[in-house]
């Protein structure tokens, strides 16, 4: 199989390179009908994600039955990668003739601090469209993101990201990194809703105990930023990204008291956009598990619920 590497490794590549120009060049209509049959094909083909989807929503949203909007959110995923690259490659004036903003007011109101602004998102209608704020209201602010041991999967990548004028920052140092740039007031933007390890910090998600991922609170409390929600919602064909009232970590304290509440605060509220817009939250990825727990709970047909429930005191 070694020997056979480079050769599928380059026809990827290739692959990806056609595909990539089909997402640029053809009519859109065109191009999302392929991508949403592509969909269609991956729910039939990808019973586990399929599953995954369907339990969560069942649990967590009270709902009898949900195949029609699973079949959304593996549509929304699709759509998801055609704006992400047709955006990239977009002139401002067309992003800002596509994006309409509501709750500017907010922002406005956190950049007239002076102080470090994070904006807090999820992974929420398509989040790869926030990183174009800087062209449609010239706010300027940084990410972190990961670098692909594929060198040009990464410069592909790279390629399009770099289109949006949102400062791209190596993951080195990391939290530290992230805290300098609130301490000088800079802007950053960070994805909140990630599971986090076991035994560690839990958070109420949809009426659900989650195991969440601390560190943006306390990269927050840490650098006395305001947390400032915003979310793109795709929405008859364009996108509205909407902000909402400013958090200030300042006043959460410290501590893992703090950190905890500041959590709970930030998951409260990726909880009433995903009750607001269902079928556009990334149901694929197992939020309240691990992988190898939802196979356990799908082989056994075990209850969500319960199992969710019984680990959370477990770690406890």
């Amino acid at each position: 199989m070694k020997p056979l590497r480079p050769i599928l490794q380059e026809i990827k590549y290739r692959a990806l390179l056609l595909v990539l120009a089909l997402v640029r060049y053809l009519p859109y209509v065109p191009i999302i009908t392929l991508f949403r049959f592509f969909a269609v094909l991956a729910l039939f083909l990808d019973p586990f994600h399929r599953k995954v989807a369907g339990i969560q929503m069942r649990s967590a949203l009270g709902f009898a039955h949900v195949r029609l909007l699973v079949l959304k959110v593996f549509m929304n995923q699709a759509e998801i990668l055609v704006d992400t690259v047709r955006y990239a490659y977009m002139s401002d004036e067309e992003i800002r003739n596509k994006v309409k903003i509501e709750g500017k007011e907010y922002l406005d109101r956190a950049l007239s601090s002076g102080r470090g602004i994070m904006m807090i998102t999820g992974h929420i209608g398509n989040w790869e469209i926030l990183s174009h704020i800087p062209r449609v209201l010239g706010t300027q602010f940084c990410v972190m993101a990961d670098v692909r041991k594929d060198e040009r999967l990464e410069a592909i990548v790279d390629g399009i990201r770099s289109r949006s004028g949102a400062t791209i920052l190596l993951p080195k140092g990391k939290a530290l990194m992230l805290i300098k740039e609130l301490k000088k007031g800079h802007t950053i933007g960070m994805v909140v809703d990630n599971r986090g390890e076991k035994n560690g910090l839990l958070c109420n998600v949809l009426g659900m105990p989650a195991p969440t991922n601390p560190a943006p609170a306390f990269i927050a409390i840490k650098g006395n930023a305001l947390v400032l929600p915003v979310y793109a919602i795709k929405q008859e064909g364009s996108y509205i990204i909407r902000f909402s009232k400013a958090l200030d970590a300042g006043t959460f304290g410290i501590g893992e008291t703090a950190i905890q509440r500041l959590s709970d605060l930030m998951q409260s509220w990726v909880s009433s956009v995903v009750r607001e817009h269902p079928h556009q939250w990334f149901w694929l990825y197992s939020r309240w598990v691990k992988r190898s727990d939802m196979r356990r709970i799908i082989n056994k047909r075990l209850d969500f619920r319960e199992y969710v429930i019984g680990q959370a005191e477990i770690d406890v």
